[in-house]
């Protein structure tokens, strides 16, 4: 049957690609369903670049109390430092597309002014 008919199963695989991309960025992303879905309907819109030694692995493994010299070892030198290195950014968008997977990290200064982790940014980035 599949053999003779196989064109009648174009409809289900057309509605589970979008799907499964989905999953996808659920899954490996760490987004919630909303940026899941914002991400899918940019999905041909955005494209990113990541800093030069940048993991997704290592980016995970990052934790709050962390140093700045740790996540400097853990991933490498960001693209852009800001306030006074309250956040270092690891992706920008590529050309001039305004959607992007924005990974940032988020520091503030101890008692002996050393960076620690507050937190991190992982979501998709729309204007």
């Amino acid at each position: 049957m599949f053999k003779k008919n196989w064109y009648l199963f174009t409809p289900l695989i057309i509605v589970a690609i979008p799907g499964l991309i989905w999953a996808f960025y659920l899954g490996s992303y760490g987004y919630t369903p909303a940026e899941a879905t914002q991400a899918l309907r940019h999905f041909l819109d955005s494209s990113t670049r990541y800093a030069q030694g940048y993991s997704a692995e290592r980016f995970n493994r990052i934790r709050a109390g962390s140093d700045g010299g740790a996540v400097f070892r853990a991933i490498g030198v960001p693209f852009e430092r800001h306030d006074n290195d309250a956040e270092w950014i690891y992706s920008l968008p590529k050309g001039s597309t305004p959607y992007y997977h924005q990974r940032k990290v988020l520091f503030a200064r101890d008692k002996n002014q050393i960076p620690r982790v507050t937190g991190l940014v992982k979501d998709f980035h729309t204007p």
